[in-house]
């Protein structure tokens, strides 16, 4: 008797043999889907010093990372040229997940003003680590340390405002703060550092500067520095009877931010899954504790969408900066 469903020898081998390569063809895909992310230490690229803001950023985000994602976490600190060797560090990692920078918006200007290989385009933010808010300050019992009339001077001439460098951070903030203010084109003062910047507004230097209050702390309880008006969305919780801009009708927000990328490439779901454990560690009691004695914003932690945004917002926001200064190369 013959078997109606019988299949003939020659097609039965041409099947079996189709399927084994199919089966092969898909093993790499089943393999990486059960492969375990993250597997190895996942190192935190930063262009800050050992000790420096951003330094003590990425350890603090550390305290409780490891038992988030199961393995270490190593900082390695490339400080040359302003995020420039960082950002090659970076880029000469697999783009696997196991490599992620710690960035702020210095990146995003290094970036723009040498004209990099790596520009915004090429990163993909994961979470917000902090949001230093900058205050504008000027010396206690100065003609301009009341509001109203600092906002009437700066429109009748250009102000003195010290700064880090030209085309750094601050340089852009006093820059988008003074347009939107429509103020007189303020004129930057450069320093080494904060407080350099402070010791030369008491000594009356300068007119403003933009600082984050743990810049002046000593010299604002000393009554020697007046904060006259924060550049964050709501009154901070350590000056609380310092208005925002925005409360005085300048519409600018400018702080002093720090957060996580990985350059684009990176597999989706790796990127997921370092954005669920980056934001665990950093809402843990340690992280949040930092945030509060270091003066940052209580919302500071934030996930990719909202670091995305930002993120690009600062770069448009530093093109046209630098752009209009004619810092562009």
């Amino acid at each position: 008797m013959h078997d109606r469903h019988r299949i003939p020898r020659g097609a039965g081998r041409r099947a079996l043999l189709a399927g084994a390569s199919l089966g092969l063809l898909a093993a790499p895909g089943i393999l990486r889907a059960q492969e375990r992310f993250p597997s190895r230490t996942i190192e935190v690229v930063t262009h800050s010093g050992a000790g420096g803001g951003t330094d003590i950023t990425a350890r603090m985000m550390m305290v409780q990372a490891p038992a988030e994602f199961g393995v270490e976490l190593t900082v390695v600190n490339r400080t040359a040229g302003s995020g420039t060797a960082a950002l090659a560090y970076a880029a000469s990692k697999p783009r696997d997940g196991h490599t992620i920078l710690l960035i702020t918006q210095t990146h995003l200007l290094t970036m723009l003003r040498n004209r990099l290989p790596t520009q915004l385009d090429d990163l993909v933010g994961i979470a917000r680590a902090t949001e230093d808010p900058q205050v504008l300050m000027v010396k206690a019992g100065s003609p301009l340390a009341d509001p109203q009339a600092f906002i009437a001077a700066s429109r009748g001439r250009s102000l003195k405002y010290g700064g880090t460098h030209v085309g750094s951070v601050d340089h852009v903030s006093i820059f988008a703060f003074a347009r939107a203010a429509s103020f007189t084109a303020p004129t930057l003062v450069p320093f080494r550092g904060g407080g350099d910047i402070i010791i030369n507004l008491v000594g009356g230097n300068i007119d403003a500067a933009l600082a984050n209050p743990a810049e002046a702390e000593a010299q604002i309880r000393a009554g020697e520095v007046k904060p006259l008006m924060a550049l964050s969305r709501q009154r901070l919780a350590a000056l609380p009877d310092v208005p925002t801009a925005i409360e005085l009708g300048i519409e600018s927000v400018a702080a002093t931010s720090r957060g996580f990328a990985v350059l684009k490439g990176t597999p989706e779901d790796r990127v997921a899954r370092l954005e669920e454990g980056l934001l665990k560690a950093m809402n843990s009691a340690v992280f949040q504790n930092y945030l509060r004695t270091s003066g940052q914003a209580p919302d500071s932690v934030a996930g990719r969408q909202v670091w995305q945004r930002q993120l690009a917002a600062f770069n448009t926001e530093g093109r046209e900066a630098l752009t209009t200064l004619g810092l562009m190369r």
